[in-house]
């Protein structure tokens, strides 16, 4: 199993990926914030449904949001074999929303509808998010590798186990 300081393995480039894919989520955050803004600011509208706003793209948000923190927790403790078919989903699950909501974006910006730099905003941290949310998932599913964990490894706290154990268990 490679580690993740083994810079001759494309493991070595998870935690970057990680950062960067935050940094995304971060002007995604900044441009659905400045689009909230001038929604309630002059009541026009850009996207979303009459009436409500942006919530789905605030619920966009907040659950790539909390994928990430899924995905940091899962990998900083050393846990991301025992989830990876949970955190491989969870990351196809909220790049599927990105790329929806990129799209989505993308046509406003080109007919020059409403703020175009703050749609282009969102639609940079959208598509940014998606593409790094691909290469988390291809990092983290094709591949079996051992991350180093960065808190510590609270399984075994370091025991090992020698020797097999036979026998029937008792209720």
């Amino acid at each position: 199993m490679a580690r993740m300081g083994n810079s001759s393995s494309h493991t070595a480039a998870f935690w970057p990926v990680l950062f960067l894919d935050l940094l995304s989520w971060l002007v995604l955050l900044a441009g659905i914030s400045a689009l909230e803004h001038v929604r309630s600011t002059d009541g026009t509208q850009v996207g979303g449904t009459a009436g409500v706003g942006y919530s789905w793209q605030w619920w966009v948000v907040v659950f790539q949001f909390i994928t990430l923190v899924g995905v940091f927790h899962a990998a900083s403790w050393g846990h991301h074999d025992v989830g990876r078919v949970a955190i491989v989903a969870f990351l196809a699950i909220s790049t599927v929303l990105l790329f929806y909501e990129s799209n989505s974006y993308y046509v406003l910006h080109h007919s020059n509808t409403g703020p175009t730099r703050r749609i282009t905003t969102f639609f940079v941290g959208a598509f940014l998010s998606a593409i790094f949310n691909l290469l988390l998932i291809v990092f983290l599913g094709t591949t079996a590798f051992e991350l180093q964990p960065v808190v510590g490894n609270r399984r075994g706290a370091g025991t090992t186990k020698t020797g097999a154990t036979t026998g029937t268990a008792t209720v």
